[in-house]
């Protein structure tokens, strides 16, 4: 063997290697969304309570051309939005406080546990003399659901600092506000990413059902409506488009987080 032969890398094998696995992720994705469609079609068949995906995908598009149908679209997807961003910050701002403070933790971390492990629905006819039936309580029904995946993102990633970043921050005599942005904040991505990515599903999710049970505008009571007079395809339809949104919306964050990491 010549001393060439000897020095040879051997990267671009590994490269291959990343290209396909990367290239069998959108494959494998593929292959279980057609075999979800397939399993669909053939539940369809044994109970009229399921459409076709046929049956699905003309009332959607018909749903999606009525103006109606969009004002109900929008409002929840306003109030899904208001919901995540609330919840980013108050989860970012009490992860912040929890991880970084002993007393803080001592105090407020097992009640934040409890209230977390109690069902969200139940505190939301609480909700409603406070924020009224409109918008209001729908947001902060949204807000529980998606609070608690960046708190405790946050504060986990926060605990996970090394020690060595703190006494960095002491030796060059870094104020809170230089450790917070140029510390602290850098060594959060990756936690905070993966709570963002939860925490937009969630929010959707807590949306909806506020719609549910008190309001006249919203997927959730489209959904409702749909199912009392037995209008299934549009029932499925709507459930169809908001798994699709949160969904794609999920897809994204997990992409950029792979490339983050």
């Amino acid at each position: 063997m010549t001393a060439v032969q000897a020095q040879t890398p051997v990267h671009p094998p590994r490269r291959r290697t990343r290209g396909r696995r990367r290239g069998a992720v959108p494959v494998g994705s593929v292959v279980v969304a057609l075999l979800a469609v397939l399993l669909w079609q053939i539940c369809s068949g044994l109970t009229f309570v399921i459409p076709s995906p046929a049956a699905t995908v003309r009332a959607l598009v018909r749903d999606l051309g009525d103006p109606g149908y969009r004002q109900h679209l929008q409002y929840t997807l306003v109030g899904s939005f208001w919901a995540f961003v609330i919840a980013v910050a108050v989860g970012l701002a009490l992860g912040l406080l929890l991880g970084g403070s002993r007393w803080a933790s001592v105090i407020f971390e097992p009640l934040l546990v409890a209230l977390n492990g109690v069902p969200k629905i139940v505190i939301y006819p609480i909700l409603l003399p406070i924020f009224s039936l409109g918008l209001g309580s729908k947001i902060a029904m949204g807000t529980l659901f998606a609070l608690f995946p960046v708190m405790t993102n946050v504060t986990t990633g926060v605990r996970s600092i090394p020690a060595v970043y703190w006494k960095l921050a002491r030796s060059v005599n870094c104020s809170r506000a230089q450790t917070l942005l140029h510390i602290v904040l850098p060594a959060l991505r990756r936690p905070l990413l993966t709570g963002l990515r939860l925490a937009v599903s969630l929010a959707l999710v807590g949306v909806v059902l506020g719609e549910f049970f008190a309001t006249r505008f919203g997927l959730g009571r489209v959904v409702l409506q749909a199912y009392s007079v037995g209008n299934y395809a549009d029932m499925m339809s709507s459930i169809i488009l908001l798994i699709a949104i949160s969904f794609v919306i999920s897809l994204v964050l997990w992409a950029f987080e792979r490339r983050v990491r």
